[in-house]
């Protein structure tokens, strides 16, 4: 069971000690973590101790329990609060409503109101907490669709640029979220990808195609809006690359990506199947992929060692062998300087033994 931590706001000694006895005699899931006599000390409390539930009384010197709530709620939205008074004032209950406050409650207190009050407040906590990490986990994915439809942007790939399109519109619409939420997802999407275009390639701007941008609030339409932006992103990426005079460059990049595992994959190799020389291919390289000829080889090395790494039937040594690495070291040392854990470390973090 999650621990919350609350805090009580009373000038009453009694009743923070009634509550303090309620709360640690019941399985409640909180945990008094400190008390205050009025809402200036409190404000102080509540800086220190970060609570997730105050509960507290209306009526208090030096500031009163609505400035109180509302200057709380003003620096941590998500602090919940149960409000106990001496008072069955209907302004005040109204107030408290406005602000959010999960219950109010008269003194004095009754134990069974109290605890009932008490799971409300846990039930939503820890609605939020599972809100939260959805929304976290649904920005992961957005950002690994961000990077990929970026990828496939730059290299002109439209055939994957629309299937990616059209598979993140199925996992979108398979989380059943409220239409003004996905579009909020749409919305991260084009922010993560518009950082990944511009990352390719310092000059490549992209701001006027995602100024303009507005999602629909129909959800058929959204993916619709998405592909008309994709389609505007490709025809300024041609643009802006004079493909006519570039289709080798792809054609090396097909052909590094369907060879660089080999070991001993040269730039000199890739530049001889276009013609051309290597000095000049690494230039017009970096120009069109945004990166060196050597990146680029360590970067699809790198993924493809993330995409081997998760699967427990291959030994690390053997991952390094499949790509070319005949010196483990020397592999376990490059895994490190981009990922940042040596392959090891990454399994382990992933719980994968």
């Amino acid at each position: 069971m999650t621990m919350y931590r609350a805090i009580t706001v009373d000038d009453e000694k009694l009743i923070k000690k009634s509550i303090a006895a309620l709360v640690r005699a019941n399985d409640t899931g909180f945990e008094i973590a400190g008390e205050a006599k009025d809402g200036r000390e409190a404000l102080q409390l509540q800086e220190q101790t970060a609570p997730d539930l105050i509960i507290t009384d209306i009526r208090m010197p030096k500031m009163n329990g609505l400035s109180f709530i509302k200057e709380v709620k003003e620096r941590n939205p998500h602090t919940k609060f149960i409000i106990i008074s001496g008072y069955d004032e209907f302004e005040y209950a109204q107030t408290a409503i406005r602000y959010g406050v999960v219950d109010f409650l008269l003194k004095p207190i009754k134990p069974d109101q109290f605890l009932s009050s008490l799971r409300k407040v846990y039930r939503q906590l820890e609605n939020d907490h599972t809100s939260s990490k959805q929304r976290s986990e649904c920005l992961l994915m957005i950002k690994s669709y961000a990077e990929t439809l970026g990828e496939h942007l730059w290299l002109l790939e439209e055939d994957q640029v629309f299937r990616t399109t059209e598979e993140l519109s199925k996992k979108l619409n398979h989380l059943q979220v409220d239409p003004e939420v996905m579009r909020g997802m749409y919305s991260d999407l084009t922010v993560y990808l518009q950082g990944e275009l511009e990352a390719h390639h310092s000059t490549f701007h992209t701001h006027s195609l995602f100024t303009h941008i507005d999602f629909s609030r129909e959800r058929m339409e959204m993916t619709a809006d998405l592909n008309r932006l994709c389609k505007a992103i490709l025809e300024e990426i041609k643009s802006f690359r004079n493909i006519g005079h570039r289709n080798s460059i792809r054609t090396a990049v097909r052909y590094i990506e369907a060879n660089f595992t080999e070991e001993n994959l040269t730039l000199s190799e890739v530049a001889d199947t276009i013609n051309m020389s290597p000095s000049y291919f690494s230039m017009e390289f970096k120009s069109e992929v945004g990166i060196s000829f050597k990146q680029y080889l360590t970067r699809l090395k790198i993924e493809k060692a993330k995409e081997l790494l998760n699967n427990p039937l291959y030994k690390t040594y053997e991952i390094a062998e499949n790509l070319g690495y005949n010196d483990y070291p020397h592999f376990t040392k490059t895994f490190k300087k981009h990922i940042g854990l040596t392959p090891t470390q990454y399994r382990k973090r992933k719980g994968i033994s």
